[in-house]
C-alpha cells in the first residue's frame, strides 16, 4: 500500500472527527479540550476508522461507509444540539455527549464491516444487511422520536418524561399526540421517516454490493485477522454503551423508579390511614410556605454562617442577618453524607433518634395536604430509583415538576414557582442542584464568580456555586413574598462537601455534614405565632440536625401529630437535642467530638 492512500486514510479519519468539533461548538457544546470525554474519544474515533480503512483498503468514500456515516452524523448532531439548547443559554458540556458518543462511534466502524463482509461473502450477506438495517434500524427512530419530542416542548427528553410515558395507556398516548402535534404533523413525521428507512435500505445494499467492474479481492489471513478483532471490538463496545443511551437509559432508570416508588406507595398508604392530629385539627395559613433543599452545600464556605470566610459567597443572606424575620441555625449537621440517606430522613418523620422503621415513613408533604394546603414539588434534579422519600414527596404532591434541563441552571426552577397560584395556600419543596460536583457546571458562564488568592481552581468553582446558589434563594424569597404572601421560608442543605473527599460512605470529614439551615418567618406569621418564632430565636444557636426538618416543618404548620415529638422541633419550648446526645451518620459518630462546633 502507497503512503499517499495510508495519508489519505488518516486525513479522512481526522476530518470525520473534525466536523464534530465543528458543530459542537456551533449548537453550544463546550469544553471540548477535555481530555476524558472529548479529546481522547475524538482520538480513540481517529484510530478506529483509520485502522478500518487501512485493513480494508476502502476509504470513507467508499459506499459501504456511508449508511454507518448518516446515523453517525444524525444522531451527534441532533442529540448535540437538542441537548445543548435545553440546557439554555448555558449549553452542555462534551462529557454530556460521552456515551452518545463511545455508542456511536464503533456503530459507525461496525455498520462497516459489515458492509466489507458482506460484499466478500454472498452466503452471509443478506443476513449482514439484515442486522445493518435492524441496527440503523433502531437507532433512525430513536433520533427522530426524540427530535419530534423536541419539536413539541422544546427540550431534550428526560427520564422523567420516560415515567410519564411508562404510566401512560394508547388511548391517552393518542389523544397527547393528536393534541400537541396533529395527525397531519405526525402524517408528515412518520412520512419522512419512511421514506428515511427506505433510503438506509438503498445504502445498506448498495454498500455491500460486490463492485462487478473490478471484484472483491479476498483479504490476507492478517488482516482477517484484523478485521475480525476490529469486529468483536466494535460489537463488544456497543453492546456495553447502546444501553446506556436514550431510550434504554431513561426506561431503566424509570422502570426501576416506578417499581420502587409502586412498593413504597402501597406501604405508605397504609401508614397514612393511621395518621392523626393531635388535639384540634390545625388550621392552614392564607399564605404560602416552602422548603428549599440544597445540595452539598458546606456552612463552613458561606460568609452568613462563617464570617471569618475570605470571600463573600452568600451576599443577599449576609444582609439579613440583623433582620429579625430571618433565623440562622448555625449549628446545624447533616444526618448522613449522602443525598437519599439524609433526606429519607430530613423529609420525613424518621430521625436518627425516635427509633421509627423505614416502612413507617409520612413526609412533610403528607402533613401539609393533611392540614389543607396545595402542595407543589419543584426539582432541578433527575429522578433517582434508589431515593424513595423524594418519590413519596413528589408523588403525593398536587404538582409536581422537574425543570426541562434537570442539573442545569437552578435559577429555572423560578418558571415553575411562578405557576403557582397567587391567592391559594400553598406549600413548596424546591429541590436544587446546588453546589453538586462538578461545582462550575453549576454557575452560568457570566455570573460573578469567586476568586480567593491561594483557593484552588476548584475552591474557586465550589464557592462561586455557593455565591449562585445564594442569588437563587434570593430569586425565590423575593418571588414569593411578593406575589405569593410567603408566610414561611425553610433552606437546608442534604450534606456538606469536603474539597478534597467530596461526600460519601467511605472515609468522614465533618466538612461533609456541616451543612447550612436557615428559618424566614414573616411578620403577620410572628404575630400569629409568637411562641413559635421565640422559641426558635432562643434555640438559634442550638446543636440541629437536618434528620429534624420534619418536626421543625410540623412545628411551623402548627400541626402536632402522632408523628411528630415536641423535643425534637426545634420551635418548640420543649426541643431537647442536647450535645451529648445529637449524632451523625446514623447514630455512628456524636457530634460531640467535632472540634469546630460552636459554642
Amino acid at each position: 500500500m502507497k503512503v499517499k492512500e495510508i495519508g489519505k486514510y488518516f486525513m479522512l479519519a481526522v476530518i470525520s472527527m473534525a466536523i464534530l468539533y465543528v458543530w459542537y461548538p456551533a449548537v453550544g457544546v463546550t469544553d471540548l479540550g477535555n481530555w476524558n470525554h472529548g479529546l481522547r474519544n475524538a482520538l480513540a474515533g481517529v484510530i478506529f476508522v483509520f485502522a478500518a480503512q487501512l485493513v480494508t483498503g476502502r476509504s470513507l468514500f467508499h459506499p459501504s461507509w456511508r449508511p454507518g456515516l448518516v446515523i453517525f452524523y444524525l444522531w451527534l448532531g441532533a442529540f448535540s444540539y437538542i441537548q445543548a439548547k435545553s440546557g439554555g443559554n448555558w449549553g452542555i458540556r462534551v462529557e454530556a455527549l460521552n456515551n452518545d458518543v463511545l455508542t456511536l462511534m464503533p456503530v459507525l466502524v461496525f455498520t462497516f464491516l459489515m458492509e466489507y463482509i458482506g460484499s466478500l461473502c454472498q452466503k452471509i450477506r443478506l443476513l449482514l444487511r439484515i442486522f445493518n438495517f435492524l441496527l440503523i434500524g433502531y437507532l433512525s427512530l430513536s433520533v427522530f422520536v426524540y427530535m419530534t419530542y423536541y419539536k413539541i416542548f422544546g427540550a431534550g427528553f428526560t427520564s422523567t418524561d420516560m415515567i410519564s410515558v411508562l404510566l401512560t395507556n394508547s388511548k391517552e398516548a393518542m389523544e397527547f399526540l393528536q393534541s400537541h402535534l396533529g395527525f397531519g404533523s405526525l402524517a408528515v413525521v412518520l412520512a419522512l421517516f419512511a421514506v428515511y428507512i427506505i433510503f438506509i435500505g438503498w445504502l445498506i445494499v448498495k454498500g455491500s454490493r460486490i463492485n462487478e467492474d473490478r471484484g472483491v479481492t479476498s483479504p490476507a489471513l492478517v488482516k482477517k485477522i484484523i478485521i475480525a478483532v476490529l469486529t468483536m471490538a466494535a460489537l463488544v463496545t456497543i453492546a456495553h454503551w447502546i444501553p446506556r443511551i436514550f431510550p434504554a437509559w431513561p426506561y431503566h432508570v424509570a422502570h426501576k423508579y416506578l417499581i420502587r416508588a409502586k412498593a413504597a406507595m402501597a406501604k405508605h398508604d397504609e401508614n397514612m390511614e393511621k395518621f392523626h392530629f393531635i388535639g384540634n385539627a390545625p388550621d392552614k395559613m392564607q399564605g404560602t410556605i416552602i422548603v428549599v433543599i440544597g445540595e452539598s452545600a458546606n456552612r463552613n464556605h458561606m460568609k452568613a454562617f462563617n464570617p471569618a470566610y475570605p470571600a463573600e459567597t452568600t451576599p443577599w443572606l449576609s444582609s439579613q442577618k440583623d433582620n429579625a424575620d430571618f433565623y440562622l441555625l448555625k449549628n446545624t449537621y447533616s444526618c448522613y453524607p449522602l443525598t437519599e440517606k439524609s433526606l429519607s430522613m430530613a423529609l420525613t418523620n424518621l430521625n436518627q433518634y425516635n427509633g421509627v422503621d423505614r416502612n413507617d415513613m409520612i413526609t412533610i408533604t403528607d402533613v401539609a395536604n393533611k392540614v389543607g394546603y396545595n402542595s407543589y414539588f419543584i426539582s432541578n434534579q433527575a429522578p433517582s430509583p434508589g431515593n424513595m422519600t423524594l418519590a413519596l414527596v413528589s408523588g403525593s404532591s398536587k404538582k409536581s415538576f422537574t425543570t426541562t434541563h434537570p442539573g442545569g441552571d437552578d435559577m429555572k426552577v423560578m418558571d415553575y414557582l411562578k405557576t403557582v397560584p397567587t391567592t391559594e395556600s400553598n406549600f413548596i419543596v424546591i429541590h436544587l442542584e446546588g453546589s453538586h460536583d462538578r461545582y462550575r457546571d453549576r454557575i452560568p458562564p457570566d455570573f460573578d464568580r469567586i476568586h480567593v488568592d491561594g483557593n484552588s481552581e476548584k475552591v474557586d468553582d465550589y464557592d462561586s456555586s455557593i455565591k449562585y446558589t445564594d442569588e437563587v434563594l434570593k430569586n425565590i424569597y423575593q418571588y414569593a413574598k411578593d406575589n405569593l404572601n410567603l408566610e414561611a421560608m425553610v433552606y437546608f442543605g442534604d450534606h456538606g462537601e469536603d474539597m478534597v473527599r467530596f461526600h460519601g460512605d467511605g472515609i468522614f470529614t465533618w466538612d461533609m455534614i456541616h451543612s447550612p439551615c436557615f428559618v424566614y418567618l414573616s411578620s403577620e406569621y410572628k404575630n400569629n405565632h409568637s411562641a413559635v418564632a421565640n422559641n426558635l430565636r432562643v434555640n438559634e444557636n442550638r446543636i440541629f440536625t437536618n434528620d429534624l426538618v420534619y418536626d421543625m416543618v410540623c412545628g411551623i404548620f402548627a400541626a402536632p401529630n402522632n408523628e411528630y415529638d415536641k423535643e425534637y422541633d426545634i420551635t418548640s419550648a420543649d426541643y431537647g437535642l442536647r450535645k451529648d446526645m445529637a449524632v451523625t451518620k446514623y447514630g455512628k459518630i456524636r457530634i460531640a467530638e467535632d472540634a469546630g462546633l460552636s459554642d
